[in-house]
């Protein structure tokens, strides 16, 4: 673990001051600094995916599943891209309760005609948590984050093998 701390504030130090730990300075365009910032970027979105993996586990050890109806598309504009909808969704729960409610996650993929039906989990203990299920699956939006987190360890672990040996001749 000592090893491992010892590492993080040396990419810290090459990556974010552009110095050695013995206080050399490296130049802006230094191999060994640009790969340090990559490994660091890499090493958070590592933990960013941890996280969500985590969570989305959680969420998805007790969800249920069921399909519901789709009462109201409601669309946003964006500025920048796709216009993003929210569903008003009409479902029965595990115990026959009937609920409305409006996922918390809006998507581009959620341009559905009104009257179809649409398969969604939730949390049997927060009716209110409704997350509608897409062809990608609950797990896709982390396995994106950790597969760029692992391309940049490695693209900068590469960058600081050929900077280390560059700054040692």
């Amino acid at each position: 673990m000592l090893k491992f701390c010892k590492f993080l504030r040396e990419i810290f130090l090459e990556g974010m001051l552009h110095r050695r730990v013995s206080g050399e300075k490296l130049g802006f365009t230094s191999l060994l600094s640009w790969g340090s910032n990559m490994m660091f970027a890499g090493l958070l979105g590592f933990l960013i995916s941890a996280v969500w993996f985590v969570q989305r586990a959680h969420f998805e050890l007790d969800a249920r599943t069921t399909t519901s109806k789709v009462l109201e598309v409601m669309s946003k504009e964006q500025r920048d891209g796709p216009t993003v909808y929210a569903l008003k969704l009409k479902w029965v729960d595990h115990l026959g309760t009937m609920h409305v409610t409006v996922p918390k996650v809006r998507s581009s993929s959620y341009d559905v005609p009104v009257g179809s039906e649409v398969d969604i989990s939730y949390d049997p203990n927060d009716p209110n948590d409704v997350r509608v299920q897409t062809v990608e699956g609950p797990w896709h939006s982390p396995k994106m984050i950790l597969l760029g987190s692992a391309l940049s360890l490695v693209f900068g672990w590469l960058m600081r093998v050929r900077g280390q040996r560059k700054f040692a001749t």
